[in-house]
């Protein structure tokens, strides 16, 4: 009895949450979908009354939805009343489902096919994103397309014997795929996505029915007045006869009624735009277009929209439809993180970028579309349709790559023999990075871990046969004939270390043993936490290190043999050593006649002893003197470079506060 009754309430849920019937008229309210990207559709599937939430106010949208609640929605969705008394053969494990008719009406119309599912299509499983494409083509009576996808896991795509219906289903823009550009086949359908690919469902010929009628009004405008209508740039567009959106959270929401109520305009009786006002303005999609901050104003029957500018929504090349939010977009050929949604059309041959205006035919603008790259070479504008005029070009960003990919390595302009090459990575922003885990685009410009840098940013590494190791900094890196040619010289940093897994100059690290300080390009690192120092033999126990002004404690020191040099792990921050400065600065200001000449050390050194150190590599025992290796200088009179020009100290000012220090220079 138990089992029985536990089935019966999970039935009345389940009939509570699916059922037309169960809805309420107004729009309803969910507590946990407030900040979620598919808010939009799912407050108005729920208004139509397609789906329900829970009762206890929640409405789940990440939880994934069953095969059983799927079809039900669909047929809901589509107007479709299932027979009371079922005739048609269905699955093994239905026949006592309490969805058996809605199910038996998808075999029926063919929605699903019986055959696909020889051991049950144990209907309370959670559908797979291939199996919802099938059904959804299936529901529009069209075919199956069985050419290759777009999509960046065509591989596991093949693998599904409903890969001709997610190439038909992304194609009718029912289904997009991650920003990644994966569609991800056997990845399970939640109730959120749900209500995404069905409300575009609905909306396609011949998918709509009678539940397309808007909901009845809520008291935000029980007085108000419905607009047939909406005019943009001169062009008008019926409610009736027109694919009108509005863009919310990165989606397009059909809209399917606009109603005026005093100065607010609502959209859906969900959204609300206050009439002729400068800001919080909404976008706009007809067709393809997307007008961006639209004022709207009312004339008529008619929600006219002013926009302040307009984009490009989607782009269908070769077959398929792209939405411009995810296509990358490369001016000039950099990687910069720009999409095809950030070009402004300004006219059939200017767009406008992050405030910057680009005429076409002067600046290269490109977009991948897929694994293809293409420059735009005009854009036609006709009312809402807009096409681009695309060209094929070389790839703009090349990832992955691995040795064959290089085509010359120039250091000093000599040519370096690829045979001699054993390995190659790249130190980028102090990490290392093998040559399949950057991405190189066409103006030689890397992009690693999100970020991008500059070629002379870029310090390449490179093992021979003979298990030398050498590191280079890049000059430039660019594309002949689809590899690349990278120029460099030797690196100007002389001792690398690996501190904390990051790669830093070894001469900038500090090694403090009592009131001594000693770079640790000149610590002799015997075996694991054993160092030699001057002679003596330290345990890394008794030793702490400084860098960049903090003392740490030191975990573990060692020595990498294949790359010939230190491993330096640190612990805590700790206080400074007996003798030196409790305060040591983190970065410098120069003054120059009273006048601020740098800031920042960087290209900066000091003299110590005829050797020119970096401002990193030297501590502060007290206000008037400097240390390098374990030496003492005076601050005042010493000689200063900074990139190349000398001066000398007149004066210094740490304050302890900031940990800044204040040189100041004159003329040598």
């Amino acid at each position: 009895m138990k089992r029985k009754t536990i089935s019966l309430s999970m039935l009345v849920v389940l009939l509570f949450l699916l059922l037309p019937g169960a809805a309420s008229a107004a729009t309803p309210s969910f507590t946990d979908i407030q900040h979620h990207w598919a808010k939009s559709y799912i407050l108005d599937f729920a208004s139509k009354g397609f789906i329900k939430g829970y009762p206890d106010g929640t409405f789940r949208p990440d939880k994934p939805i069953t095969r059983a609640e799927f079809t039900c929605i669909l047929e809901s969705s589509m107007g479709t009343t299932p027979s009371t008394s079922p005739s048609v053969q269905t699955f093994s494990d239905t026949a006592n489902h309490w969805a058996h008719a809605q199910i038996a009406e998808a075999v029926l119309k063919g929605i699903l096919v019986v055959s696909e599912y020889p051991n049950g299509l144990k209907p309370d499983g959670a559908i797979l994103r291939s199996e919802a494409a099938a059904m959804m083509i299936r529901a529009l009576g069209q075919s199956p397309d069985n050419a290759v996808t777009s999509f960046n896991d065509q591989g596991q795509i093949a693998k599904s014997m409903y890969a001709g219906y997610i190439k038909a289903a992304s194609d009718e823009g029912l289904m997009n795929g991650y920003p990644d550009g994966t569609f991800r086949p056997f990845q399970v359908v939640t109730r959120a996505e749900a209500c995404v690919m069905l409300s575009k469902l609905v909306n396609e010929p011949g998918g709509s029915s009678s539940s397309q009628a808007p909901p009845a009004t809520t008291g935000n405008t029980s007085s108000s007045s419905g607009l047939t209508g909406l005019v943009v740039q001169g062009n008008t567009y019926t409610l009736s006869n027109s694919k009108i959106y509005l863009r919310n959270n990165q989606a397009n929401v059909p809209v399917y009624s606009i109603n005026l109520s005093g100065s607010l305009v609502y959209i859906n009786n969900t959204f609300p735009f206050t009439l002729n006002a400068t800001s919080n303005n909404p976008d706009l999609v007809v067709n393809n277009a997307r007008y961006l901050n639209c004022q709207l104003s009312v004339s008529g029957n008619d929600l006219v929209a002013v926009p302040a500018s307009l984009v490009l929504d989607s782009v269908t090349y070769n077959g398929s439809t792209y939405d411009s939010y995810y296509v990358k977009l490369y001016v000039g050929g950099k990687n910069d993180n720009y999409y095809l949604s950030d070009a402004e059309l300004v006219d059939g041959h200017t767009v406008k970028i992050a405030g910057a205006n680009y005429d076409l035919g002067s600046t290269q603008i490109a977009i991948a579309l897929g694994d293809s790259f293409y420059a735009i070479q005009g854009i036609e504008i006709t009312g809402s349709d807009i096409s681009l005029s695309l060209t094929a070009i070389n790839p703009v960003v090349v990832s992955s790559l691995d040795l064959s990919d290089i085509s010359a390595i120039f250091v000093n302009s000599q040519s370096l023999s690829l045979d001699t090459v054993s390995t190659l990575f790249f130190i980028v922003g102090g990490s290392q990075y093998n040559l399949s885990d950057v991405t190189i685009d066409a103006s030689g410009n890397f992009t690693a871990n999100g970020k991008n840098y500059a070629a002379n940013q870029v310090t390449m590494v490179i093992t021979g046969n003979s298990n030398q190791t050498n590191f280079y900094q890049l000059e430039s890196a660019s594309s002949l004939g689809g590899k690349f040619i990278f120029s460099c010289t030797a690196s100007s940093v002389t001792s690398w270390a690996i501190v904390n897994n990051d790669y830093v100059d070894a001469s900038t690290v500090q090694i403090i043993s009592g009131a001594g300080a000693y770079t640790l390009n000149n610590v002799l690192v015997v075996s694991d936490n054993l160092v030699r120092i001057n002679g003596q033999q330290y345990s890394a126990n008794n030793l702490s290190c400084m860098i960049n002004g903090t003392y740490y404690s030191i975990e573990d020191i060692n020595y990498n043999t294949t790359l010939n040099l230190p491993t330096l792990e640190t612990g805590e921050a700790t206080s400074a050593p007996v003798g030196v400065l409790s305060s040591q600065p983190t970065s410098y200001v120069f003054y120059l006649n009273n006048s601020v000449y740098q800031t920042g050390a960087t290209g900066a050194t000091i003299n110590a002893g005829g050797t020119w150190a970096a401002f990193g590599s030297i501590t502060f025992p007290d206000s008037s003197h400097f240390a390098y290796n374990n030496t003492s200088y005076n601050l005042m009179g010493a000689q200063v470079q900074i990139n190349g020009t000398q001066f000398t100290i007149s004066d210094i000012a740490l304050r302890l506060s900031s940990q800044v220090m204040e040189v100041y220079l004159q003329a040598s």
